[in-house]
């Protein structure tokens, strides 16, 4: 059985269960699928000759933009898999992957973009693999289903980089992967689950537009909120309804739960982009004035609405810019260890600082 059927039949299988369960503790929690990730960088990689630290490959790349060339200046090819594009920072992390490789002479690089459907994410890695790239870089929102193009990316013997989604789960066994490089979803979610417990003084109907489940962004983004909510017996969570992380979605989800639910205080979408057409579901039902709304992603027209002190509260910028990766992939081409994790941490966004971050980061 080919890959391409193990896959769409993993996904039969698994269409019909649930990954959202009850979240408590911390990122260790029982019953939190990739919970791995968060383990210490292994002392065999930290004291293997070739470990390079991000500062160290940072300063490697930057010595190469000078010269134009990376490195030794051996011809390396990159390539990358993305799941989708609609959505802006699926196309930021396209657009700045090829501008990156443009800085070098001796670098090039392959991008297959997909649609959202898992059996077009696998016939793209497997096109990616018979071009035989020094690195490939994936980001998914698949899930198991894409799992066995992972194991032939292994089989392959080309080192794998995950970028912002799509890390293994932990049962994964078989997935091997060179390094997972993304922002910390679950301390995204702390720090939002906070803010909306001090805004709503401990008190209050909360509802949550949720992404699409069984990925790593939907279950930490989802497990960080909860461990700061389940503090508060006085919040209640009345309703939670997908919104596939995309703006028309999320707002016919935010119309049913606003149906359902006569008294909302506080809303949780999990990304900016489902957070705009979760604004645009209360400006329609006429409800925004005394709602406070949390997302993820620092998206540019969600920032501004924050600026201007709509219903969107806070959010926390999500880092879409592929430099640090394609950093990170040349050093692993000319055969440096890295960390297996690289998060991104950034401070939240509120009205207090909302019209610094839109100066500092949309000029």
């Amino acid at each position: 059985m080919s890959y391409f059927n193990k896959a769409r039949r993993h996904f039969m299988l698994l269409a019909g269960l649930s990954l959202i369960g009850a979240y408590a503790g911390n990122a260790n929690a029982e019953g939190v699928t990739f919970k791995a990730v968060y383990d210490p960088t292994p002392e065999a990689i930290l004291k293997d000759p070739h470990y390079t630290t991000v500062e160290q490959f940072t300063a490697k790349a930057r010595e190469g933009e000078k010269k134009g060339v990376y490195g030794a200046g051996k011809p390396i090819k990159l390539a990358f898999s993305q799941v989708v594009m609609n959505h802006p920072v699926r196309i930021n992390m396209v657009e700045t992957f090829k501008s990156n490789c443009k800085k070098y002479t001796n670098v090039t690089c392959i991008v297959t973009e997909g649609t959202g459907e898992v059996g077009v994410e696998i016939a793209n890695i497997e096109s990616l693999i018979q071009r035989k790239p020094d690195v490939l870089i994936l980001s998914s929102l698949s899930g198991t289903a894409v799992y066995p193009a992972y194991e032939e990316v292994n089989k392959a013997g080309i080192p794998l980089i995950i970028n912002n989604s799509g890390i293994p789960d932990d049962g994964a066994k078989n997935v091997k992967y060179t390094s997972f490089i993304s922002p910390d979803d679950w301390q995204n979610g702390r720090l939002l689950g906070q803010y909306l417990a001090d805004n709503l003084h401990g008190k209050g109907n909360v509802i949550v537009v949720e992404g699409v489940a069984e990925s790593s962004n939907y279950e930490h983004r989802l497990g960080g909120f909860m461990e700061v909510i389940n503090k508060y017996p006085d919040i209640h969570i009345v309703g939670k309804q997908s919104g596939a992380w995309i703006r028309m979605p999320a707002m016919k989800a935010a119309v049913d739960l606003l149906q359902a639910n006569p008294k909302i205080d506080g809303i949780y979408a999990m990304n900016d982009e489902m957070g705009m057409g979760v604004l645009a579901a209360l400006r329609s039902a006429g409800r925004e004035k005394g709602v406070i709304m949390v997302s993820v992603d620092g998206q540019k027209d969600l920032v501004q609405e924050i600026a201007k002190g709509s219903a969107a509260g806070a959010s926390v910028f999500w880092e879409s810019d592929m430099t640090r990766v394609v950093d990170a992939a040349l050093a692993v081409a000319e055969g440096a260890v890295i960390d297996p994790r690289i998060w991104y941490k950034e401070p939240l966004i509120t009205k207090d600082n909302a019209t610094e971050v839109l100066a500092k980061r949309y000029k």
